[in-house]
């Protein structure tokens, strides 16, 4: 995607940023121990915080893209699902 610069800066508030990094923390630490069932459930929140908290914008667009990613790799690839969660949570601390 183009435009890394200040487009991925959204106002996000404090409170949704740090449960945001903790929810995708605990996502990657879980698909680096291969539980996809705790994966899904922690990103079926990822995503509903997404939805009802963050404004719409790259950064709503490029966390829900990654959800989804990470839905579709936490089972046969969680090594690299967990790569994406923590792109997603080094992504949100920088909004």
């Amino acid at each position: 995607m183009s435009g890394d610069g200040d487009d991925v800066g959204a106002d996000l508030p404090a409170d949704v940023e740090a449960t945001l990094a903790q929810l995708l923390a605990e996502a990657a630490a879980a698909a680096r121990r291969r539980e996809g069932e705790a994966v899904s459930a922690i990103v079926d929140t990822v995503e509903t915080v997404v939805r009802n908290k963050v404004p719409a914008g790259l950064l709503c667009e490029r966390l829900e893209h990654g959800c989804a990613s990470v839905e579709r790799l936490s089972v046969d690839e969680p090594l690299v699902a967990a790569e994406y969660l923590d792109a997603m949570e080094r992504l949100v601390r920088s909004a």
